[in-house]
């Protein structure tokens, strides 16, 4: 997340919302937008969709323990 963040800020685009789930979402929606208007290259597209995804499947998993967790208290 923190390769996106930085590669982002380098087109002025700063995200942070204090949630993480948000920040991918806008992270993705932002990195859709330079796709589009052909400011990066199909490769890059996809490497960043990739690494927010693998994120999010992250983020994800620690929710799922946290809650199991919570379950069995």
């Amino acid at each position: 997340m923190y390769d996106i963040r930085q590669f982002l800020m380098k087109y002025n685009s700063v995200i942070y919302t204090r949630d993480p789930i948000t920040d991918l979402y806008l992270m993705e929606e932002e990195l859709r937008a330079l796709y589009d208007v052909k400011l990066i290259d199909p490769k890059r597209y996809m490497h960043g969709k990739l690494l927010l995804g693998r994120e999010a499947e992250r983020l994800q998993a620690e929710h799922n323990k946290k809650t199991d967790d919570m379950e069995e208290l």
